[in-house]
Formats: structure tokens, C-alpha cells, sequence
């Protein structure tokens, strides 16, 4: 884990300036910089690169906000020091406020702005691209700053805008280094659909539910992407009736109840005394079982899709447990489609049964 210090307090406590003292100068600032860039503690051979490039820009942020606050006095005079170090925490504040301007203006240019692409990543990298694709994106910003550096009159937006972009690359890299925050962004861009389809539902239209609970609890397994375990048995049929009038009918065999296991084989940091964690789920779909069980493709979609943490929670949540289907469309191609009717029986159903 990085240090955390806080460099503005670093360079205007020195040896010649003790912490209690109340002024210091520019020149001792410069003089803690100097020392603390070549610091063997900080930036030696000890550390991951990753933690060195993460403090090298902070101090560098915090040193060039200390100079420019002070660019219009000579090197001897002194301030207040509290009075400096609130002025260039306000410069860190205005970064931090910008980076959520930086997240909308990366929104306006793509359709789905994701970590990844914070970071110049493909989607779904491995973690070993992640962290170098980090480390090239620190080098980069680093430099920017030396350039700063090197300007007898430095751009306050500039050095803000810099900040501001470590600070997104940051946060995506902090929320891609964590295995369960990047397996839910994994599934989000995988899934690519509205996960949550309770608006779909109508207290109108269905009529006569009724549930059958199955006699054959054959339990069927397939694997998805993250090496995790699915497991589904059928455990029941909801029967209803669809719309009264001329187009009423009986439907007892296209929605199935399942009981969903996932054992969660992928999260290897999270086993307690050799226990693969798990977690189960209840869910109606219609599932073609001849075709699950034989086809490698369309069993790939069912495991990473349908029935992906996400859509199998937000269904439970919002959509009476009711997951979708994956029908295939005029292209030949899968999609993930949810029937009205079948949302609105299992909202009912839940209701119902409450």
C-alpha cells in the first residue's frame, strides 16, 4: 500500500522550520523538495514502482501548488504558514471537484465511459495489463508536471486539469485493482442491457397464477468466464393467464423456477478455512435444456450473462426473480429479451406470495 503523507505539510515542516514554527519561505521549501524527490525512503529500491509513482506525483502537485502560490515573492520572504497550506489544500479541493467535470466531459464523447477506458485499457484486461496500464499513465502525468516545473510562469488551469487526471486514473485503477468491483464492471459491459426492468410491469392483464412444484431435480452445471461454478435445478413451473378476453390462454410450461448456486471459485482472497464462498438465487426464465447442455456457445451466454451476478440480483430485486431469455434474433445473433407478460407473472407471483 502507498504511504499515505501529506505532502503540503511535508514541505513546509524542514529541519530549520520546526511544525509549530508559524512562517516559512520559499527557499526552504525548495530546499524539503529536493530533499524528499531523492528521498532513498520514498522513492528507493524498497518500494513497488507502482506506490514511487503514485507519491512522486502527489509531491510534485503539492510543491508546485506551494510555489505558485508564492511566485510573486523572493525566496527569503515569509509567510504564515497555515495561511499557505490552507490556500494550496483549496488548489487540491478545486482538482478534486474537477475530476467529476472530467468524468462528464469523458461521458459526452463515448456512449459507455468505463474504468478501462479512463485508463486507455481494452474492456475486461488482465490484471497485469491493468497495473502497467496505470503505470504508463502515471509516467505520463509526471511528466507533464516536470514540464510545469520548468515554466518561469506556470498555468494554474493546467496544473489543476494535470491533477484532476490523476486523480480519474486513480480512482479507476483503485476500483479495477479489486476483484469484485472489476468483476461487476466486467458484467455491466458484458451484460449491456437494462437490468432492472420493473417499468415493463402492468397490474393489469394477468389472471389465474398458480405454481407447480417439480417432482425431477435433476441439477445441472456449467461454468462461466470467471471460473465460477454455476449450478441450476428446476424446482417448479408459474402457470397464469395472459389477458382477459378472445386471447386468453393457459401457459404452464415457458416459465420455470430455478434455484440458482454459484460457487465463487474466482475469488480466491475471499475463501474462509478452504470454503469456495457461495451464494444462491431464485428465478423464473425458459431455458431450452437440450440445447444448454450441447451448445458451448449458448451455454457461454446463459453462465455470463443471464445469469452474471448483476442481472441475476437486480431480477430478484426488481423483476419478481424473473431474468430474461435469450432468443435469437433475425441476424442469427443471441439476444436477452423479457417478455411482459412473463415480467408482470412474477411480479404478481411474488406479491402473491408475500
Amino acid at each position: 500500500m502507498s504511504i499515505e503523507l501529506d505532502f503540503i505539510k511535508q514541505l513546509t515542516t524542514t529541519k530549520a522550520v520546526k511544525d509549530e514554527a508559524k512562517v516559512i519561505n520559499k527557499k526552504h521549501i525548495k530546499e524539503t523538495y529536493n530533499s524528499l524527490i531523492d528521498s532513498a525512503f520514498l522513492f528507493g529500491k524498497s518500494r513497488p514502482e507502482i506506490e514511487k509513482l503514485n507519491d512522486k506525483i502527489k509531491l510534485k502537485f503539492s510543491y508546485i501548488c506551494l510555489i505558485k502560490i508564492l511566485e510573486d515573492y523572493s525566496d527569503d520572504y515569509e509567510v504564515e504558514k497555515e495561511d499557505l497550506r490552507d490556500k494550496a489544500n483549496q488548489i487540491l479541493q478545486s482538482a478534486e471537484n474537477y475530476k467529476e467535470v472530467l468524468r462528464e466531459k469523458n461521458k459526452s464523447k463515448c456512449s459507455y465511459i468505463n474504468p478501462y477506458q479512463n485508463l486507455l485499457l481494452g474492456n475486461s484486461a488482465t490484471q497485469i495489463e491493468i497495473v502497467r496500464g496505470y503505470c504508463r499513465q502515471l509516467e505520463v502525468i509526471s511528466k507533464m508536471f516536470d514540464v510545469q516545473l520548468t515554466k518561469m510562469i506556470m498555468d494554474p488551469r493546467e496544473i489543476i486539469e494535470t491533477f484532476s487526471t490523476y486523480l480519474l486514473q486513480n480512482q479507476s485503477y483503485e476500483m479495477l485493482a479489486n476483484s469484485i468491483s472489476k468483476r461487476k464492471i466486467d458484467e455491466e459491459i458484458l451484460i449491456n442491457f437494462a437490468t432492472n426492468r420493473s417499468d415493463l410491469y402492468s397490474k393489469v392483464g394477468i389472471n389465474g397464477i398458480s405454481y407447480m412444484p417439480e417432482e425431477n431435480n435433476n441439477i445441472y452445471k456449467m461454468v462461466n468466464r470467471f471460473n465460477d461454478v454455476i449450478m441450476f435445478q428446476k424446482v417448479g413451473t408459474l402457470g397464469y393467464e395472459k389477458f382477459k378476453g378472445k386471447n386468453t390462454y393457459r401457459d404452464n410450461y415457458t416459465l420455470q423456477h430455478y434455484r440458482i448456486k454459484k460457487q465463487y471459485q474466482s475469488m480466491e482472497e475471499f475463501k474462509h478455512n478452504n470454503e469456495v464462498p457461495e451464494k444462491e438465487f431464485s428465478i423464473f426464465t425458459d431455458l431450452n435444456l437440450a440445447e444448454l447442455t450441447s451448445n458451448q456457445d449458448f451455454t457461454a451466454l446463459h453462465a455470463d450473462i443471464l445469469f452474471s451476478d448483476l442481472n441475476l440480483t437486480e431480477a430478484e430485486r426488481y423483476n419478481g426473480g424473473y431474468v430474461g431469455e435469450i432468443i435469437k434474433n433475425n441476424n442469427g445473433k443471441f439476444d436477452v429479451y423479457h417478455y411482459q407478460d412473463k415480467l408482470c407473472a412474477c411480479i404478481e407471483y411474488k406479491k402473491r406470495s408475500k
